[in-house]
């Protein structure tokens, strides 16, 4: 016997009353924890635990938080911000777990560390890991005044690696043949899918990068821990592994757990303030974020058409919705400056250009700097290109300059499974879009030839955004990807640096009092609880739980490729760069 309609909307209407009083429930509660939030000891020291994936940016309601990966990049600078201004904080203890995030973003970490440390507050790591290769851990830990290591610490010093895979043999078994046009000789992530092996443009851009990220990491640790360069690198040919290994060569100060350590550096009585406790003091309370309105604008993973009114933390970066927000910020007269933060590899070129027409626009009204995270490059360097200035990390991962287009000829597979397929055109281009067949000559060339248009548009809006010749960019262009640290020398970024510099740019641009702290204002703003419902209906909640089961790039992959099987002309880096 089927349902009445009645008691089915019935049954839905309960279901989204009670979600409905879930939330609410949620969000007094949390007001309430904010309300109580300042009561602080003093002599305290701040437990910070550090470890897995972390979150772009902070979550704006309740359906955000529970479907975040982790803490917010921006949530911990702030902490460690507070805590340089707060008297009451005596020390920060840093409990570090194995990390999974790019080098630019540890080294966003080891700024804020810095920080700290010159405010006059004791900074100590703990390493609480057991791992094949404990050099991120180890390269964050040594910004700090002293390290130790958990009873039955494991994590060899080994250095880092890239992997770089080819599906070209995969395919070819299958019977696909893999159709691209590409400009610049190291615009190499069509090799991803139609090679076996790394060309030798992409092996020399990708030892340069090994080579200069592996220098980086050498000199932060030789500094962090009083050693030579030289020395360093010999303890990396050596991969220390063990405690007593660690303290021998002078990597560690001392074996010891949480409670140890404290008793160790005489904090003993002190007491330990954790993360969700300290995360409610109101920085306006130490002096912070009180000054002038600067707007935050985040920009995630692949480059998208589309998005429109689409959830901030939908993982992507969607053209419509990060358009609208720059829009926004250009409206609001209380918002002097904008800073929008680029952590994508690119996307499409039709969104790239959309985004990078719209920050030329708010750039006539008011600044736009541009932070880049662990990577910008391609169509993320692109959109970044018309910013009023850049900041970049030494590690990021930019530049990129190039384009392709890929798709694949499926008639090799049709044969081998059977499959007949006929296709009927008007127009001796139009099979170009349908993939069964390779391209003739004609087709060849006539893509070769928009292809090669779009890069000339890729080099005009890079000149024009940073005002040099377009022979210049194409000099810096040809896909090659720099670390942000060359990229500053070649002039494609303005100033290292992570938020933090991004933010004291932007006030330095829009002519605001530096001993004022911005009050930072994220944009799209706070969901109504309309909005939340819906996504909760739609399944966000579903997918980003998802994403903490299932390893993020392959997500973000999954995207991207996406982007090549529909024949769209995309922006992006040569491979999914992945340095471990």
């Amino acid at each position: 016997m089927l349902p009445r309609v009645g008691s089915f909307r019935g049954e839905i209407m309960r279901r989204i009353i009670t979600i409905a009083l879930v939330l609410g429930v949620a969000a007094m509660i949390g007001i309430a924890l904010l309300r109580t939030g300042s009561q602080i000891p003093e002599q305290s020291v701040l437990v910070l635990e550090l470890g897995g994936q972390l979150e772009e940016a902070p979550p704006l309601d309740a359906l955000q938080r529970l479907s975040a990966r982790g803490p917010a990049l921006p949530t911990l600078l702030l902490q460690l911000e507070k805590a340089a201004a707060d008297t009451r904080v005596q020390a920060v203890l840093l409990q570090i777990r194995a990390l999974d995030i790019g080098y630019a973003r540890i080294q966003e970490l080891r700024d804020a560390v810095m920080r700290l440390r010159r405010a006059g507050t004791v900074v100590i790591a703990l390493l609480d890991l057991a791992t094949l290769n404990a050099t991120r851990e180890l390269y964050l830990a040594s910004s700090a005044d002293k390290i130790y290591l958990v009873p039955g610490f494991l994590g060899p010093f080994a250095g880092i690696a890239g992997q770089y895979l080819h599906l070209g043999g995969f395919f070819e078994k299958l019977g696909v043949q893999i159709e691209y046009e590409r400009v610049g000789k190291y615009k190499s992530a069509p090799e991803m899918f139609a090679a076996r092996e790394l060309s030798e443009p992409a092996r020399e851009i990708f030892n340069n990068l090994l080579d200069g990220l592996f220098a980086q990491i050498v000199t932060g640790i030789a500094t962090g821990r009083g050693l030579e360069a030289t020395r360093v690198r010999e303890l990396v040919e050596a991969a220390p592994s063990t405690a007593d290994e660690y303290i021998a060569v002078g990597l560690a100060d001392g074996v010891a757990d949480l409670k140890q350590v404290l008793e160790l550096e005489g904090l003993g009585e002190a007491e330990e303030v954790r993360w969700d406790v300290y995360v409610r003091v109101d920085p306006r309370d130490l002096g912070l974020r009180s000054g002038p309105r600067i707007a935050l604008i985040f920009g995630d993973g692949p480059i998208t058409q589309g998005g429109r009114g689409l959830s901030p933390r939908a993982r992507a970066f969607a053209a419509d919705s990060i358009s609208e927000a720059l829009e926004d910020a250009a409206e609001d007269e209380d918002i002097l400056a904008v800073v929008l933060r680029i952590n994508s590899g690119g996307g499409s070129a039709l969104a790239s250009d959309q985004l990078w027409r719209v920050v030329q626009r708010v750039r006539e009204k008011k600044p736009v700097v541009i932070s880049m995270a662990d990577a910008a490059a391609s169509g993320g360097y692109y959109v970044a290109s018309a910013a009023t200035a850049i900041v970049a990390e030494p590690a990021t991962l930019t530049g990129s300059i190039g384009i392709f287009f890929l798709r694949p000829a499926l008639s090799g597979l049709y044969r081998k499974l059977g499959i007949g397929s006929e296709v009927l055109t008007r127009g001796p281009y139009a099979e170009i879009a349908v993939g069964d067949k390779p391209f003739t000559a004609a087709q060849r060339e006539r893509t070769s030839r928009f292809v090669r248009a779009l890069y000339q548009e890729f080099l005009e809006r890079v000149a024009s955004g940073r005002g040099v010749s377009t022979e210049e960019v194409d000099r810096l262009g040809q896909g090659r990807v720099w670390l942000g640290e060359s990229a500053l020398a070649h002039g494609l970024v303005d100033e290292l640096g992570g938020l933090h510099a991004a933010v004291t740019r932007a006030q330095h641009e829009a002519g605001l009092d530096p001993e004022l702290d911005p009050e930072r204002v994220i944009l799209p703003g706070p969901r109504g609880l309309v909005n939340q419902l819906s996504d909760l209906m739609r399944g966000e909640l579903s997918r980003g739980l998802m994403e903490r089961i299932i390893p993020v790039r392959l997500p973000l992959i999954l995207r991207s490729a996406a982007l090549l099987v529909e024949g769209e002309l995309a922006y992006l880096p040569p491979y999914w760069l992945e340095i471990h």
